[in-house]
């Protein structure tokens, strides 16, 4: 995760958005074109078939910090936009929570105490209780998550489990965590960030 990382409440908004992120990955990627640009094709085309220009910014504007957030080494982050871009879908899927958690220290919170601590114990109960325990610890601790409010909170355990299930890593009806096979070169991009601490949450165990 990138150092002094503030907590941020926008994931609420700013969630899983795979189809969004697949479009503008392979608008970075494919043809080369800067934020800005990116942004103005997003908006003129409608691509997110989104109701407000106002929303298509935002969320392009995000998109864009979250692919930057993938790497700071520019060739290894051409290399995970490709994941996500091109990629098989579990491939893509897995390289996008990967980016969500290196852009939100929520999110890399979650997978790196939480589910990692669940997978190193063999133990895959995940039940709710046990997620919104965690987010009340965040806000004892951290004046920034302390502002916020129990509807935030409720909004953020949501998006975890979505994440989660969206990368075929969690049963919700049986709130269980269930096995998951990172793909290699991910994981290859992952040790290379010197992030291998999220390891375990994707399964990897050694």
């Amino acid at each position: 995760m990138r150092p002094n990382l503030p907590y941020m409440g926008a994931i609420t908004r700013e969630q899983w958005l795979f189809r969004e992120i697949r479009l503008v990955a392979q608008l970075r990627l494919d043809e080369g074109l800067s934020d800005k640009e990116l942004v103005s094709r997003v908006v003129e085309q409608n691509l997110f078939q989104y109701p407000t220009e106002r929303e298509l910014k935002s969320i392009s504007r995000a998109l864009c910090r979250r692919l930057t957030a993938l790497s700071n080494d520019p060739e290894r982050r051409v290399q995970l936009t490709r994941l996500i871009a091109h990629g098989a879908s579990d491939q893509a899927r897995q390289a996008n929570l990967y980016a969500i958690a290196r852009d939100y220290r929520v999110m890399w919170e979650f997978l790196t105490v939480v589910v990692a601590d669940k997978r190193r114990s063999l133990d895959t109960s995940l039940p709710n209780r046990e997620i919104t325990a965690f987010l009340e610890g965040l806000r004892a601790q951290d004046e920034t998550v302390a502002g916020w409010s129990d509807a935030t909170l409720n909004k953020i355990r949501q998006v975890y489990v979505k994440c989660l299930e969206e990368c075929g890593m969690y049963d919700r009806a049986a709130e269980q965590l269930t096995p998951v096979l990172l793909d290699f070169e991910l994981e290859q991009a992952i040790r290379a960030n010197d992030d291998a601490a999220i390891l375990p949450a994707f399964d990897v165990l050694y």
